[in-house]
């Protein structure tokens, strides 16, 4: 089990975005809106193998969770 706080972010996510914003206007460019921003992780990467199931706890907010399945999709097929 992993466990994080938002604050491991560069102390706060907002401060994440402020920084890329930052960077990227240093070399030129801008955040447009509407785009995507991943401002990070508040814990280590974790491997993951067929079988597994994960849960994210989100405080005030609820849970998410995924398990991972040896079936292959195979080329053309909906996922």
């Amino acid at each position: 089990m992993e466990t994080g706080a938002s604050g491991a972010v560069l102390g706060n996510p907002a401060q994440a975005v402020a920084w890329l914003a930052n960077t990227i206007a240093n070399h030129g460019g801008v955040l447009d809106a509407g785009d995507l921003i991943m401002p990070g992780t508040c814990t280590r990467a974790v491997g993951m193998e067929p079988g597994d199931t994960v849960r994210a706890d989100f405080e005030h907010l609820g849970h998410v969770g995924v398990s991972f399945s040896s079936a292959k999709v195979s080329e053309g097929a909906a996922a």
